[in-house]
Formats: structure tokens, sequence, C-alpha cells
């Protein structure tokens, strides 16, 4: 009889420990399935792709770089090199005077080479071509092929004419990393709020390769007139920064006064106005 009642007592045990175990699963689901539901809430919607045919500013051929150049695996700097250059270009001719993608498919191929990165001139070839002719058959080694490889090659040795074959960018990426890396200790926050400033920062030197007025300023002023947005964007507390005593930048970029840190601003919030009338 003891037998029998440890048996059955060892089988309900089993029971309940099972139904626990699946009562704890059902509920592990739910719960990911309630994530997954908020997520898909949150999600923002993804943004149309851009038709580059339609469109012929110098705004939308340096987007164009930027798509070009992550689909072919390119760093950042490679890219924001490539954006210089074409800037660079257009400063010594007329916007209508030459394609401008094929100018632009040219500064990346020029600045691959500079930043040591060279890809094969048939995968840009074959990357920016579908980029523009986005429901387009596989480019054949045809006349289409050769005519755009020509073009490339051409606009390569006429952009290194046109910058004087002076390919060096002093990028604001180096002082930005440096200032950050100072500062966050002042802006150090539990909640992370110092890492969404520093990334506004970032995405705002990213917009302003887009627009040619990033040759007219220092690169340690642009990097410092990121932040500087970024901080009047998210409203940094007085308190933290005291204004009165000494500006922030001044300890980092001694040549930075007000008047020109402002005319910086003004510049990156310029670019965002080309998106709108380009679009």
């Amino acid at each position: 009889m003891k037998s029998i009642t440890k048996s059955k007592t060892k089988t309900h045990k089993q029971k309940v420990k099972s139904h626990k175990k699946n009562k704890h699963i059902s509920k592990t689901k739910y719960r990911t399935k309630l994530r997954s539901e908020s997520q898909d809430k949150l999600k923002k919607p993804e943004a149309p792709l851009t038709d580059y045919l339609t469109h012929k500013s110098n705004y939308i051929a340096v987007r164009f770089i930027f798509e070009c150049g992550i689909k072919l695996g390119l760093k950042h700097i490679t890219i924001c090199s490539a954006a210089v250059y074409f800037h660079k270009f257009y400063k010594h001719v007329d916007e209508t005077t030459y394609d401008n993608y094929s100018i632009a498919s040219a500064t990346l191929y020029l600045a691959s080479k500079v930043q040591d990165e060279t890809i094969r001139l048939r995968d840009l070839i074959n990357v920016c071509y579908h980029t523009l002719h986005r429901d387009a058959a596989p480019l054949r080694l045809a006349e289409d092929y050769w005519n755009f490889r020509d073009s490339i090659v051409h606009a390569e040795m006429l952009i290194m004419r046109f910058v004087k074959f002076d390919t060096t960018v002093d990028h604001p990426h180096n002082y930005f990393l440096h200032y950050v890396q100072t500062l966050r200790p002042v802006f150090y926050s539990k909640h992370g709020k110092d890492i969404i400033v520093f990334k506004k920062a970032y995405d705002f030197l990213h917009d302003f390769y887009h627009s040619s007025d990033i040759l007219q300023f220092k690169a340690q002023h642009i990097a410092i007139a990121c932040i500087e947005l970024a901080i009047k964007v998210y409203g940094i507390p007085s308190q933290i920064i005291d204004y009165s005593i000494q500006p922030w930048y001044q300890a980092l970029v001694e040549d930075l006064d007000k008047d020109t840190l402002w005319n910086v601003m003004a510049a990156i919030m310029d670019t965002y106005d080309l998106e709108l009338t380009t679009n």
C-alpha cells in the first residue's frame, strides 16, 4: 500500500511540475507576442526609394553617393570623402554642365582609391546602374556597360583636374569623436540621454555632407556646431552648462566665437530646406 501511495504522490508531483512548466512557457509566449506586437506598432514606416532619374539636383546626387556607398560596403569616411569631391567639383562648374550621377559614381571610385578601400569597377558600375534603374535587367557586357564605364573613368580624370590633384580631406569626424569622449562625463546620464544627444549630433554631421556649405567651414567648427545644435534640440539644462562663465566649446577650440558657431549651425539647418525644395 505504501509503495502505491508513493507512486501516486510522485505521479501527482510530476503532473503539477509539468503543468507549472507549461504555464510558464505559455506566459513567456504571450509576453513575447505582446512585445512583438508593440514593436510592430512602434516600427517606423520604411521611406520610399528615391527615383533618381526624376531628380537632377546635387542634393539628391549626394544621396545617391551615400546609397551606393552603403550598398558597396564602403566605410562612412570613404563615402563622405566622395561627397566632398563632388561638392569641390561643382564649385567650379555649372550644375547642368555634366551628368551629376556620372560624377557621383566617379567620386565614389576616386574616394575608394584614396582611402585604400579599392573596389572593382564592375561592382561599382552594377550598383550605380541598378540604383538608377531599379527595375532594369542585369547589365550585360554590351554597349550600355562600356559607355557607363567610360563615363566613370573620364569623369574621374576630370575631377582630379578640378581638385588640382589634391585629394586630402580634413573630416570633422576625427575631432567629433575626440570632443564626444571629452564631453561625455559632463553629460553622463543613467538613462542614456548622453548617447541620444551625441547620436543626434552625428546625424547632423552626416546630413551636412549633403550641402556644399560644408566646404566653407573648418572641420573643428563643424564638429562643435553639430554637438551644440544637438544640445539645443534636447534642451540640456543650464545647470550643466553655464554659458555666462565660458562657453564649453572654447575650452576645446579657441578660435571659435559665438557668431561663427551660429553661422555653422544655420548652415546645417538650411540643409534640411534643400530636401524640401528638391522633393
